[in-house]
C-alpha cells in the first residue's frame, strides 16, 4: 500500500496524523507500505522518534517498508540524525552539529542512552546549570527512559531522536515506547477497563503515583522537569492513546486526540534563549533554582 503522509509538527495534531498511519497500516501483514512524503510540508526532527516506532511495528508484522519522495531541507534534516538511512538514503554530515541523532534502544541499554544524553545534550544551547544539577537533569531524563522501557511490556526497544534549532532558540527531546500505553498500565493496575486515556495521564502525573513495584524509580517523575519548563519558558507534552498531556508556560492542559496513538511518547523542549544560570537551592539559595 502506499500512505501520503501530512505535515508533521511536534505537537497534538502531529501526533494525530501518526495515529492515522498507525491505524491505516494495522491490517497490513507480510506486504509492502510505501511511505510516500510528498505532501510533507515540514517535518520537526524529534517527531522521528514517535515516526519510527510506529514503522517499527508495521515492519514487526514482516512488511517492507519504502519511504519515498523526501526532498528538500527535509531530506536534510533526516538523513543528518540518521532516520532516514535506516531505509537505505545515504547519510549526510552535520557539519552545524544541530542533530541529536535518531536511536532505536532496547530497555537493557541503559549505559548507551546515558552516553547518549552526554554526547549530544551539551554543546546544544542548553542553559548554564550547576554541575550537581545537571547530573540531576540528565538523571531525570534517564528515568524517563526507563519507565519507557519498563511499562511498554513491548519488545521492540524504545525510540529517541531531538533537534537544535538555533534560529528558533530551542532544543527538543523526544522518547518513545511502542507499548501498551499508560492507560492499559493505569487499568490493570486498579483492574477497571473503563478508566481512558486522559485520566490515566493525569493520574500517572501526580507525584508518587506509580504501576511499578520495586525499588527502581516509577510513574513518570516529570516534577523536576516540570519546574524547570516552569523557569526556563519550555514546554513538555506527553501522548499515550488517546491522551495528550502539555505543559506550556507553566500551565498544564489534557486533551482526547481524534486518533489513537500506539505507545508512549514524552518531549521536552528547551528554550535556548534563557541566559539565566540554574542552580540547586542547596548550593546556592540566592540563585535561579528548581
Amino acid at each position: 500500500m502506499t500512505y501520503y503522509l501530512k505535515t508533521i509538527y511536534s505537537r497534538q495534531d502531529g501526533y494525530e496524523h501518526l495515529a492515522e498511519l498507525a491505524r491505516a497500516t494495522n491490517k497490513l501483514r507480510a506486504d509492502r507500505l510505501e511511505l510516500d512524503f510528498s505532501g510533507v510540508v515540514c517535518f520537526d526532527a524529534n517527531m522521528s522518534s514517535p515516526l519510527g516506532a510506529v514503522l517499527t511495528r508495521v515492519a514487526d508484522r514482516f512488511n517492507a517498508i519504502e519511504i519515498t519522495n523526501v526532498s528538500g531541507q527535509i531530506d536534510d534534516v533526516l538523513r543528518k540524525n540518521g532516520f532516514l538511512t535506516q531505509y537505505r538514503f545515504q547519510p549526510l554530515e552535520d557539519a552545524n552539529s544541530t542533530t541529536i541523532p535518531f536511536r532505536r534502544l532496547q530497555s537493557s541499554e541503559e549505559g548507551l542512552f546515558a552516553e547518549y544524553l552526554q554526547q549530544h545534550l551539551q554543546g546544544k544551547g542548553m542553559p548554564r546549570m550547576s554541575q550537581n544539577l545537571w547530573k540531576l537533569f540528565k538523571q531525570k531524563i534517564f528515568e524517563i527512559f526507563q519507565n519507557a522501557g519498563s511499562h511498554a511490556a513491548s519488545d521492540l526497544g524504545v525510540f529517541v531522536c531531538g533537534q537544535f534549532f538555533p534560529q528558533k532558540q530551542k532544543l527538543t527531546l523526544t522518547i518513545t515506547d511502542a507499548g501498551i500505553g499508560i492507560r492499559e498500565n493505569v487499568r490493570r493496575y486498579f483492574n477497571d477497563r473503563k478508566i481512558n486515556s486522559v485520566p490515566a495521564i493525569r493520574w500517572a502525573l501526580e507525584d508518587g503515583h506509580t504501576t511499578k513495584t520495586g525499588n527502581r524509580p516509577g510513574g513518570l517523575g516529570l516534577k523536576l522537569l516540570q519546574d524547570f519548563a516552569r523557569l526556563n519558558k519550555g514546554r513538555i507534552h506527553i501522548v499515550s492513546r488517546f491522551g495528550f498531556y502539555e505543559f506550556d508556560v507553566g500551565k498544564e492542559s489534557f486533551c482526547k486526540m481524534a486518533g489513537d496513538f500506539p505507545g508512549t511518547a514524552v518531549t521536552l523542549e528547551v528554550n535556548t534563549a534563557d541566559a539565566i544560570s540554574y542552580w540547586l537551592a542547596s548550593e546556592n539559595p540566592n540563585a535561579d533554582i528548581f
